[in-house]
């Protein structure tokens, strides 16, 4: 197959372009607005108790009972807001009767029209009030955002101060400031990318290449998730990740590419023979790669919640699409190109794409003592992962909020000067034949409850279902938070009633649980899917399971280094990181993905030319020497370059994006160093031959089924 796109890539290139050409239009001009058509990020599982008690109570009232919105009214000048005044009583009634007219908006809790049953809508000191609003839809993440933007234009020209804060406006918010992140990042990654590709392929002709192929793989990707968007809900954050890993691996395969074709026409001259190896080699490693990080990605569509489906998706297009531009695009810009690859130089010397006898000389020299750098290799990687044991977990609420939005004051007013449970509360409804004495008796058995400030009386809301209101002692993610819920949960219901919990604080604990239940599959679907595809690259079942667990190391290590770096502070200043001290859950699993495909990516660009040299007869220590000694300068540039591409999203002030951003450029610059730099050769050394193992007949399976070349 590989042969027959080079002879294509070689006898039509210009056609092979116009094609390419033409599809990339055609997908810009169908996927140009996709953000438009993709919702908020989408953390929640719809099958968790939290989201099944939601779902039940807004059908048994017509709204949810907890308040997506929360308006803090106040004089413009900050004085005593004076309720006793008629002209203050009307302006009150004016903001109140614009949010019912809001979108989604089922419910407002007002605490003029009912000052017994609301009264802690009132502030102590006098100088606000509340009005709680509650949605029609479960959907707070995406419709509650769009309920918060009808709310802010309604309540334009009102005489009083209204600010909007609670779940669903900083969810919007966080979500338009992700658009922003998009923007500014790009506009950030590409002049610092162009400049280094420009320091490492020497000229503009070959520094181009990398910057076409990203733009390429970004349509294409663009062009999925319009689609998919069309057939289910779609996480806008898929294209912060698709961006990233799209000029990511754009590098990765441009140097991969570049770097064989100036080797075989320094040794052929531009020949045809020349462009086919080129394609053979490079281009085969390039595919298998691709297709590792699509498989890692697409075990994410095992998720449930819509944030890492999305990005499974997203991932698996930019893997596909970043192997094919770089099978078919690169080679045909390379025939055109020629010896004129290296044309308007900016400097002399050699490129970092070339061969380099300092890596050999370090495989060497790490060989000569493999188990001394293998146990040091091992050491520095799990010393990294050790602050993983003290991870504190956190995840989507009112402090992912930037201080730059303007929902974070209103908050933080709201937390200063009214209970906690306005905001953070838990609902527990209880389901099925229990009366009013049995009702009070649940009642005060939550009131004794740990952690628990207080618990509001029982109302129904039909026949069948009542529901109360519970306040927490502690922030909602907190761990007594958490106990205290799991406590009310473990309480015996009612005879002959089922309880749920829904509110922040239950939706978390059950964001974990999913994950947790979910994860196995996961990791079993990366793990299998890596094996096979290594197994097919090198006919050995050692060495996908050797990569396996060196990507294991390298994940435990990032994350250990994030933990370091966001939860104990150590990044705070040097990334004006304001966010919790803790790690954002859902990111675990996505690094995981990104992580161990990226890891994997690297791996097969190294252990195909070792093996391609392995094949040619060299022996095992000079097929490594060799083999790291022609990748070394191209992964660790790719590696530097990837990096400031991810960086370039830590700019966002939305604290998962940052830890995000991080964990992704720590775990590629951590793989292409202690990993491959030294963990490999020297694995390599001490297993020698059993490298290469494999049962008889899995070797007759991959001589059939592996990407061979005719």
């Amino acid at each position: 197959m590989v042969d027959r796109v080079a002879e294509l890539t070689w006898r039509a290139p210009k056609r092979v372009l116009a094609v390419v050409a033409l599809l990339a239009a055609l997908a810009g001009a169908i996927g140009h607005d996709v953000e438009h058509h993709l919702k908020a990020a989408g953390f929640t599982d719809s099958a968790s108790e939290s989201e099944r008690a939601s779902g039940i109570l807004r059908g048994a009232l017509g709204f949810d009972a907890t308040p997506a919105i929360i308006a803090v009214v106040r004089e413009p000048g900050g004085g005593p807001l004076r309720l006793d005044d008629p002209r203050v009583r009307r302006d009150v009634a004016d903001v109140a009767e614009r949010l019912r007219r809001t979108r989604f908006v089922a419910q407002v809790d007002d605490p003029l029209r009912e000052p017994q049953r609301f009264a802690a809508l009132r502030a102590r000191d006098g100088r606000s009030i509340v009005l709680a609003v509650h949605l029609s839809t479960q959907d707070v993440e995406d419709e509650g955002g769009l309920a918060a933007e009808d709310a802010a234009k309604r309540l334009e020209g009102t005489r009083l101060r209204v600010e909007l804060g609670g779940f669903a406006p900083s969810f919007n918010q966080v979500n338009d400031q992700t658009r922003e992140d998009l923007t500014n990042a790009e506009v950030i990654a590409f002049p610092a990318l162009a400049i280094l590709l420009l320091l490492v392929f020497r000229g503009v002709v070959a520094a181009a290449i990398p910057l076409l192929i990203g733009v390429l793989s970004i349509l294409g990707t663009f062009l999925v998730l319009r689609t998919m968007s069309a057939i289910v809900d779609t996480s806008l954050f898929a294209l912060n990740i698709a961006t990233a890993l799209s000029l990511g691996l754009a590098v990765d395969y441009a140097l991969l590419m570049v770097s064989r074709f100036r080797e075989e026409v320094a040794a052929r001259g531009p020949t045809r023979e020349a462009h086919l190896q080129t394609v053979r080699t490079a281009g085969r490693a390039a595919l298998f790669s691709g297709l590792t990080v699509a498989a890692a990605m697409a075990a994410l569509v095992v998720m449930p919640q819509r944030f890492l489906y999305s990005i499974g998706v997203a991932g698996a297009a930019v893997g596909v699409m970043s192997a094919l531009m770089a099978l078919f695009v690169v080679p045909a810009l390379l025939r055109l190109a020629g010896g004129r690859i290296d044309a308007l130089a900016v400097r002399r010397g050699p490129a970092v794409s070339s061969d380099s006898s300092g890596w050999h000389r370090l495989a060497r020299g790490v060989m000569r003592r493999p188990v001394a750098v293998a146990l040091v290799s091992v050491g520095l990687l799990v010393g990294a992962a050790a602050p993983l044991a003290g991870t504190v977990l956190t995840g989507p609420s009112a402090e992912a909020v930037p201080d730059t939005q303007p929902s974070y004051d209103a908050n933080a007013y709201v937390e200063r000067h009214y209970v906690r449970d306005l905001v953070e509360g838990a609902t527990v409804v209880v389901r099925g034949a229990a009366d009013d004495a049995a009702l009070e008796r649940f009642g005060a058995q939550m009131r004794a409850v740990d952690g628990v400030a207080r618990v509001s009386p029982f109302q129904r809301a039909s026949g069948e279902v009542a529901y109360a209101s519970v306040g927490l002692r502690d922030r909602a993610l907190h761990g007594p938070a958490q106990d205290a819920i799991r406590t009310v949960r473990d309480l015996s219901p009612p005879d002959g009633a089922d309880v749920l919990v829904a509110g922040n604080t239950a939706r978390f604990i059950d964001q974990k649980a999913s994950l947790v239940e979910h994860a196995p599959l996961v990791v079993a679907i990366i793990s299998v899917t890596i094996f096979v595809l290594i197994f097919l690259l090198t006919g050995s079942v050692v060495l996908p399971i050797k990569t396996l667990l060196m990507n294991g190391l390298t994940l435990a290590a990032t994350l250990g280094v994030m933990v370091l770096g966001f939860q104990e502070g150590w990044l705070d200043g040097a990334l004006a990181y304001e966010g919790p001290a803790a790690i954002e859950v859902t990111s675990l699993v996505f690094l995981f993905a990104v992580t161990f495909g990226l890891a994997t990516d690297y791996a097969v660009l190294v252990l195909a030319r070792i093996k391609e040299q392995h094949d040619l007869g060299k022996g095992d220590e000079e097929a490594v020497a060799i083999g790291i000694g022609r990748t070394g300068r191209v992964i660790s540039a790719a590696a530097v370059m990837i990096a400031v591409v991810f960086l370039a999203f830590a700019v966002s002030p939305v604290f998962f994006m940052k830890e995000i951003a991080v964990g992704m450029a720590v775990g590629v610059l951590v793989d292409a160093t202690i990993v491959r730099a030294l963990l490999v050769p020297s694995l390599m050394r001490l297993l020698g031959r059993w490298n290469w193992w494999a049962p008889a007949p899995l070797r007759r399976l991959q001589a059939r089924f592996a990407l061979q070349e005719a």
